[in-house]
């Protein structure tokens, strides 16, 4: 009796330990996928070269654009990620993804 109610109780002990470790992995996992995190709110701008996707905007508080390919990857690891210049990041936008800035907010259009 003894026994079975040991088991019982490892068997919860370690479904309650394996939850919490697919949780953290899950989180730490998609962590991975984003430009690096800023606490504050702050304009940046971020390219991954290797599969072509731009982020940038005022990250916390909006305009925000991301650019990818629609057939093709949307997302890279952190360290693929590069920190551009917003002159880059519209320059890159345009190339890659024929963006005519004339046609958008007054903060895009804005050097």
């Amino acid at each position: 009796m003894f026994e079975t109610i040991a088991i019982i109780l490892l068997i919860i002990f370690l479904i309650i330990v394996l939850s919490f470790i697919y949780l953290l992995t899950t989180v730490w996992w998609q962590s991975r996928k984003q430009p690096p995190a800023f606490p504050m709110i702050v304009q940046k701008y971020y390219v991954c070269r290797k599969h072509r996707i731009l982020k940038g905007g005022i990250f916390g508080k909006g305009p925000l654009r991301t650019f990818a390919d629609e057939n093709g990857q949307s997302w890279c690891w952190r360290d693929e990620w590069e920190e551009i210049d917003r002159k880059t990041f519209k320059m890159l936008a345009s190339k890659w993804y024929g963006v005519d800035w004339s046609d958008e907010i007054p903060f895009w259009q804005d050097d």
